[in-house]
């Protein structure tokens, strides 16, 4: 019986990894709270980047749950705290990218609109609204799939059986993760038509190269996971 394991050099990797990302977050919360009155933390968000930071910090604590023997509880949290977590922090993300074209675009040509999106904490309500869909989308996703593990034999070498989440699982996943794939969308598409903004707000040059970067790894995962069948997928997850 085969699964990812704590000796691997694969999994010292990506534990190594997620340690250095959850340090580097750590670090960036604890600046932002400490100068948290100040402009430059102001202009970044205020409030709005600890609703993005802390499930990212989240996400990255999630990383023991792929290792070791999957039981439904370790399916369970990568099916749904995992992709909760990080729908939250991509949210935040796309509303970050609306409001610095809306800033310069919107509040000049709607100022009504713009008023109101102030007035009634727009970009809060967005997360809250998005949140709640990927709840109910989970939700469902857990309703028409089978998470609990199986074992299944080596296409390569019938004596060697991997254990992992039911085949179902990775429908599940792909389907809970479709509306980060279009918030990512919306985002890269607003960050995009910042381009031309001054050299001052370059945040969105940063976001559109992330946005990249996520639909190169997102496809990526799609076409691995629809070839290969293995612990090597658990990595990728």
């Amino acid at each position: 019986l085969t699964f990812l394991q704590w000796h691997e050099a694969s999994t010292i990797i990506v534990t190594m990894l997620a340690a250095l990302g959850f340090l580097c977050t750590l670090a960036i919360l604890i600046i932002f709270w400490k100068h948290f009155q100040t402009p430059v933390v102001r202009s970044a968000g205020g409030p709005m980047c600890f609703l993005m930071l802390i499930p990212l910090l989240v996400t990255y604590t999630l990383v023991p749950v792929y290792i070791g023997p999957p039981t439904v509880t370790t399916c369970l949290c990568r099916q749904v705290l995992f992709t909760l977590c990080f729908t939250i922090c991509i949210s935040c993300i796309t509303v970050r990218s609306f409001q610095i074209v809306c800033i310069f675009k919107m509040a000049s040509r709607l100022p009504r609109a713009y008023g109101y999106w102030v007035r009634y904490h727009g970009p809060y309500l967005f997360v809250a609204f998005i949140t709640m869909l990927k709840v109910v989308i989970v939700a469902v996703s857990l309703l028409i799939t089978n998470i609990s593990p199986t074992a299944r034999a080596d296409p390569d070498d019938p004596k060697i059986m991997f254990i992992s989440c039911n085949p179902n699982y990775r429908k599940g996943l792909l389907f809970n993760t479709s509306l980060d794939l279009v918030l990512s969308v919306v985002s890269f598409s607003f960050a995009y038509m910042g381009k031309e903004l001054p050299t001052n707000y370059n945040e969105a040059k940063f976001i559109t190269f992330c946005m990249i970067f996520y639909f190169a790894s997102y496809v990526s995962l799609c076409t691995f996971m629809s070839v290969y069948e293995g612990v090597l997928v658990t990595i990728l997850d």
